[in-house]
C-alpha cells in the first residue's frame, strides 16, 4: 500500500461506520515517542460506530435541501434511491432503513460524515499494484491535505461477507501502527541524559572604597 497501512475492519454491514470510527481511534492514540516519531495503536470501540451511524441519519433528516456536488439535493439523491430499492417507499423508510446497524452506507453517508466530522473523506480501489481514487468521497476543502480520512473500498475481494467493503488506510505520514504491548513499550522508554556537573557559583567581588584623606 505503500504510503499506507491497511486496516482491516469487520464485514458486517456496518464496515463504512467501523472505519470511520476505527480512523479516528488512531488519530486519538497518536503519540510522539522518545525516537521523535509518531507512533499509534488500533483500538475497537463498536458504540462509537453505533454512534456515528446516528449522527449520520439525523444530519441527512436535517439536511434534505443540502445541495450535492452533482446539482442534486440530499432530498432528491434519497427519492432516486428510494425508486430502486423495492422495499422503500418514502424518504421515511429510507432514514428508518439505515438506522438499522447492518444497513451498508453509500455516497450520502459519507456526505453527511464529511460534514459532521469537517474533514475530507476520500476512498480508493486497488488497480493492479496501484491505490486509484473513486467516485465515492467527499471533499470539505481542496485547499486542505492533512487531516483527511482515507478508506479503502474492497470490490468483492475481501474475505468479509458482501461484495462492497469498507477498510482503513492510514496514512504513514500521520503516525506509524504498532501493536498496543509494543506502543506501552515505547512510552516507558526513558531517554539516556548525560549529567553534567553543576557551575559553582561565581562570589560576587565588592570594591573596596578607599580611606579619605
Amino acid at each position: 500500500m505503500g504510503k499506507y497501512q491497511l486496516v482491516p475492519v469487520s464485514g458486517d454491514g456496518a464496515c463504512f461506520f467501523h472505519s470511520i470510527s476505527g480512523f479516528l481511534e488512531l488519530d486519538k492514540n497518536e503519540k510522539k515517542m522518545k525516537d521523535g516519531k509518531m507512533y499509534t495503536y488500533v483500538s475497537r470501540n463498536p458504540t462509537k460506530s453505533s454512534r456515528l451511524r446516528k449522527q449520520v441519519v439525523s444530519w441527512l433528516r436535517n439536511n434534505l435541501d443540502y445541495d450535492m456536488p452533482n446539482g442534486l439535493t440530499i432530498k432528491d439523491e434519497i427519492e432516486e434511491e428510494v425508486r430502486y430499492r423495492r422495499k422503500l417507499s418514502s424518504i421515511k423508510d429510507y432514514l428508518q432503513d439505515m438506522s438499522r446497524e447492518r444497513a451498508y452506507a453509500g455516497q450520502l453517508e459519507i456526505t453527511a460524515m464529511a460534514n459532521i466530522l469537517k474533514r475530507s473523506i476520500r476512498t480508493f480501489i486497488k488497480k493492479g499494484n496501484k491505490l486509484s481514487n473513486v467516485g465515492l468521497g467527499y471533499v470539505i476543502d481542496k485547499s486542505i491535505n492533512y487531516g483527511d480520512i482515507h478508506l479503502y473500498h474492497n470490490l468483492g475481494k475481501t474475505k468479509a461477507k458482501g461484495l462492497h467493503h469498507f477498510e482503513i488506510l492510514y496514512p504513514r505520514s500521520y503516525a506509524t501502527i504498532v501493536p498496543k504491548s509494543k506502543y506501552d513499550s515505547l512510552e516507558r522508554v526513558k531517554s539516556k541524559t548525560i549529567s553534567k556537573p553543576k557551575p559553582k557559583p561565581v562570589k560576587k567581588r565588592t570594591k573596596r572604597r578607599g580611606r579619605r584623606p
